[in-house]
């Protein structure tokens, strides 16, 4: 598709009317391909890392579209159970699962004639995208625990942080729905791929908070501005919003310097993730300083290609520190500490043996290993460090057959 041009008064339109802010040549082409595809029916596909405004992206087709005046339902498909996401999106007849106890509409019924919003659809699970592909094709699903067809006129837009390209060729994301959906896409790049925008997002952040609190923005002097910029602003427009709007309201509108702004940011630099391919993905994480090791290890893993013998030296490493930190429990007798060790040192065998091809899935099983014993198996902590999510860490164990 060909690139819009965009004026600066259509930019200044949207930052007024839907909060999209900023001039760079990132955020001008998101725009320009939002504006192209708004006012048609085309299933839209918004990509980027977590908190770069895929939602109000969403929005605004919706609003510019000739869908405004009917139904736009968002729905987080990350964040419903796989056993509900089915009766959630199509609905379900009066016994269908154990406590359906009447007949239910679904998402799609309720957003019949506009716009229904599938967030993080690449947690979608494969069954559930069977029965999607049909709507997006003929406009047709079934209630579960229905063999009728029901028929809905509804627009589709999907966002997600993951590649899905990426989840097609491991097998957990259907190619002909990618297909259908990747037709029209607009990305949303990181902040710190166009920091020129950190300076109008922190004026419309603050005189917001400002004017909601009813006070006096004062502005913001040039080192405290330079400091935002060169922030990493791993959750993106999201973690820079919360950062600007808790400082203003906070310190009543007062002029922002570094002294004032010093407390508000994150104690520790977060670990930027760049590539958007990696397996094992740091967003939405910081490191603790006890975890340097392990946040060299993953912040390695985010650049596989760079250098493969500095990932063997790294990962050698933390195996052996883990290895030292069993064998105090070894003098001690425990039988744990001994199989930890073992496994340790089988860990180390493979790392010696991974060969300059570097297999991917060999080195995420090596991590997973290896956060789950820096844990002492908690699952929930593990994944945390890797910065995914628990339900995606389980899949990944089953998957590796791990325990």
């Amino acid at each position: 598709m060909d690139k819009v041009s965009v004026s600066k008064g259509i930019l200044k339109q949207m930052g007024q009317r839907f909060g999209i802010i900023g001039e760079s040549q990132g955020t001008m082409t998101a725009v320009g391909r939002m504006l192209q595809v708004a006012p048609t029916d085309l299933t839209v596909l918004i990509t980027g890392e977590t908190g770069t405004g895929k939602d109000v992206f969403a929005h605004a087709i919706h609003d510019l579209s000739p869908r405004k005046k009917y139904p736009f339902i968002s729905v987080n498909c990350g964040a419903i159970p796989e056993t509900l996401l089915e009766s959630e999106l199509f609905g379900a007849e009066k016994g269908a699962y154990t406590g359906s106890t009447e007949q239910r509409k679904g998402f799609f019924e309720a957003a019949n004639r506009g716009t229904l919003f599938l967030d993080e659809i690449g947690e979608m699970p494969i069954g559930t995208q069977v029965k999607l592909l049909r709507v997006l094709e003929n406009g047709e699903f079934s209630r579960l625990g229905s063999a009728d067809t029901q028929r809905v006129d509804v627009r589709v837009i999907a966002a997600t942080n993951r590649d899905l390209l990426y989840e097609v060729r491991q097998g957990r994301f259907r190619q002909d729905l990618y297909f259908r959906l990747n037709s029209i896409n607009i990305h949303l790049p990181p902040l710190r791929q166009h920091t020129e925008d950190v300076a109008p997002l922190v004026d419309h952040f603050a005189r917001r908070a400002a004017e909601r609190n009813n006070f006096d923005y004062q502005g913001i002097d040039d080192a405290a501005l330079n400091t935002l910029i060169n922030m990493p602003w791993q959750g993106n427009i999201r973690e820079l919003r919360n950062v600007v709007e808790t400082m203003v309201t906070l310190e009543h509108g007062a002029r922002i310097t570094s002294e004032l702004l010093a407390p508000y940011l994150p104690s520790v630099e977060p670990i930027i993730a760049d590539n958007s391919r990696a397996l094992v993905r740091v967003m939405d994480v910081q490191q603790p300083a006890a975890d340097a090791d392990l946040a060299m290890l993953y912040k390695t893993l985010l650049q596989l290609a760079n250098d493969v013998t500095e990932m063997k030296t790294v990962l050698r490493h933390l195996l052996s520190m883990t290895f030292d930190q069993t064998s105090q429990s070894t003098v001690n007798g425990q039988q744990s500490a001994v199989n930890s060790q073992q496994s340790t040192v089988n860990s180390i065998e493979q790392v010696d043996s991974i060969d300059e091809d570097l297999n991917l899935m060999r080195i995420e099983k090596l991590a997973i290993e290896m956060a789950l014993r820096r844990t002492q198996g908690s699952r929930r902590e593990a994944a945390k460090i890797l910065g995914i999510s628990e339900r995606t860490l389980y899949r990944k164990i089953d998957d590796y057959g791990l325990q």
